[in-house]
């Protein structure tokens, strides 16, 4: 039965300290709810605490408070205890219980405090403390690392109360634990939701940690996120500023100019536009104060951005090392998105060519964007250098157009020469993906192989995500078995009859990628074709070897670039490009690297001009490469070295 002693109008907690349970964070000097004192008494109640007569239980309460004020929170569990058992009916337990639960959390005694809090609400489920409850249950949770059953807990304090205070607590934890969880876009769009509940006059706290948080924020395309989910608000503009901020310290100027010019555009009446144009306006004086220039055109945006930006490591790498030891001029570097997507670009960039009058242009990547902007190279007498369009003949768009890509032809030519000449192999077979990279070095090798005097078997193509080639091979086999393949039956004792297949044909050529090589080479083995299989570039991965099967083992294939290669100059590249970006270097990186060096080199030994970049580039016999000494051959492209790599034991090993 009730309390027959104790019969008054149901109050609240006699302190604002158990209003504000639901902010609890411990720190080492005790308990602390922000924004709320321990003393401050509520309102109605602090009424009732001033009258003359005060019940036991209320008298228990302040002494429990008081200790816990005090760090003294084994002697109030005591005191609370004491409180629950000698009126265990009284219109405070719920207020007895949500301070026990903090008493608890503050000594870590987590598992009770839960135990408290989910008391409470079981005996008290109508008690308007039930979502303060909640959110001081998903807090200790937190305490407790279980961050899921935390964020349940919080989702039902947020919808069960219709108390605006505990909706604005249950959102500020959630964002916490989303941003602890790394999630930082959540965490920013619920602590924007918290700041909507918050009054004009306190909303200062919330800004300052989502400033704080995306501040702090590394990743780039994080922030490029935020920029994009709130292009003209908060925060959008810190995102701008911070992207910036990591784009200059990694001295990509260019991307730091660019945010720099869309901050300035959405913010212009921004606190810190001055700023900005300050920074925008040193990045144009540290252009114009180079005593020549580098123009870089590239796809820095878009499907291709990751390739691009490959791309203009290694072109700033090779700045680095004309610094650090060609004794060079200043030389700058101007870099343009190709992807930009502005029908203007062309007009832009030959503006920027004629203005400046830059030694070169490394770029552009695709084919199709050197056919729309080679013509530049001789109106504006600046050589062009492509590092990955793969175009055999860029010599058709003028004399100042190069290449320093690894073209088709360079491919096959090679593989051919070792598998023919090296090997002695005669006879192939083709098996290639059904894409124009699998068409025409198909192609390439059966013309290289015929020239050579040797013969094609079969071709056969498959589906560019194909991972079943069954089909494919059965086809294979049965064109060779009409002309010198052959089959041998076994019987066994056990009764039946073995088929063994024996290939007519020498090796097979399989131009593609690397992830596909991986489930083609084991079905090859399956159906018996046992013989040496030949690669492209696309091999070059190390998903090539992700399978533990030996089916790849003697497999040869060809690169540009082998990142373990025991030659110096490439393994000094290798090194230097690791320490720089904190990953190994792609052949977009080593062909741009080329196309930049070749040009300070042109500028070493004395060119002042696109003219005389272009004439050291077209009759230089022993240009220096990451490959080795090389030249441009008549159709403008580097005839460069070509690694032959091997499947050896389990690990990719360079060969001759």
């Amino acid at each position: 039965m009730p309390d027959p002693t104790f019969r008054q109008p149901r109050r609240r907690p006699a302190l604002i300290l158990l209003l504000a349970l639901a902010g609890l964070v411990v720190s080492q000097d005790g308990p602390f709810f922000p924004g709320r004192s321990l003393t401050t008494a509520a309102p109605g109640k602090a009424e009732a605490a001033s009258g003359p007569k005060k019940h036991p239980a209320q008298a228990a309460l302040d002494q429990a408070k008081t200790l816990i004020e005090t760090h003294e929170e084994g002697t109030a569990i005591e005191e609370l205890q004491r409180l629950l058992a000698a009126y265990p009916h009284s219109d405070y337990v719920d207020d007895a219980y949500l301070l026990l639960a903090a008493a608890y959390t503050n000594k870590k005694q987590y598992a009770d405090a839960v135990a408290t809090l989910e008391l409470l609400l079981t005996e008290y489920p109508e008690s308007d403390l039930a979502g303060r409850a909640r959110v001081a249950l998903g807090r200790t949770y937190v305490l407790m690392g279980n961050t899921d059953q935390a964020l349940s807990v919080l989702a039902e304090a947020r919808a069960l109360s219709s108390e605006v205070e505990t909706q604005r607590d249950a959102l500020k934890a959630v964002g916490e634990i989303q941003a602890q969880r790394g999630d930082t876009l959540r965490a920013v769009q619920t602590w924007l939701d918290e700041q909507l509940l918050t009054p004009e006059d306190q909303r200062d706290d919330v800004r300052g940690r989502i400033i704080a948080l995306v501040q702090k924020q590394t990743d780039r395309t994080t922030l490029t996120r935020l920029r994009d989910v709130y292009p003209m608000s908060f925060p959008g503009d810190v995102a701008l500023l911070r992207l910036a901020e990591i784009y200059q310290a990694r001295g990509e100027d260019h991307l730091a100019e660019r945010t720099l010019l869309i901050f300035l555009n959405r913010f212009p009446s921004h606190e810190y536009a001055s700023t900005a144009a300050e920074t925008l306006e040193s990045f144009r004086a540290k252009i114009k104060s180079s005593q020549q220039l580098l123009v870089a055109v590239l796809p820095l945006s878009g499907r291709l951005g990751e390739f691009g930006t490959e791309s203009l490591y290694g072109i700033r790498l090779a700045l680095d090392k004309a610094r650090d030891s060609l004794s060079l001029p200043s030389v700058g570097l101007i870099v343009k998105d190709s992807e930009s997507g502005k029908p203007s670009f062309r007009n832009e960039l030959s503006a920027l060519l004629h203005e400046h009058r830059p030694m070169a242009v490394i770029g552009p990547m695709l084919s199709r964007n050197l056919a729309s902007l080679a013509g530049l190279a001789e109106q504006t007498q600046v050589p062009f250098i492509t590092p990955a369009a793969t175009q055999h003949d860029v010599r058709r768009y003028g004399s100042y157009v190069f290449s320093t890509a690894l073209t088709y032809p360079m491919q096959t030519r090679r593989i051919v020469d070792h598998a023919m000449g090296k090997l002695g192999l005669q006879r192939f077979c083709i098996l290639h993906p059904d894409t124009n990279y699998g068409q025409e070095l198909a192609r390439l090798f059966s013309q290289e192989v015929r020239a050579k005097g040797g013969e094609i078997v079969a071709v056969e193509a498959y589906k560019e995500a194909a991972s079943d080639f069954g089909l494919e091979i059965k086809r294979l086999k049965a064109e060779d078995l009409k002309r010198d393949g052959r089959t041998t039956e076994t019987k066994l004792d056990k009764g039946g009859v073995r088929v063994d297949y024996t290939p007519g044909f020498d090796a097979i050529y399989l131009p593609g990628e690397s992830e596909q090589i991986a489930l083609l080479a084991p079905q090859l083995a399956f159906y018996d074709i046992k013989v040496p299989l030949l690669g492209s570039n696309g091999w070059n991965s190390p998903q090539l070897l992700r399978f533990p099967d030996r089916s790849l083992e003697g497999s040869t294939f060809v690169d540009a670039y082998f990142v373990d290669s025991a030659d110096p100059v490439m393994r000094e590249f290798v090194e230097r490009y690791r320490r720089k970006y904190q990953a190994s270097p792609s052949l977009f990186a080593v062909q741009a690297y080329d196309a930049t060096r070749l040009v300070l080199e042109a500028m070493r030994k004395g060119a002042t001009s696109g003219t005389e970049v272009r004439d050291y580039l077209s009759q230089g016999r022993d240009l220096p490469s990451l490959g080795g000494p090389a030249a441009f051959g008549p159709a403008g492209t580097l005839e460069r070295h070509v690694f032959l790599i091997q499947v050896k034991n389990g690990k990719l090993v360079e060969i001759e």
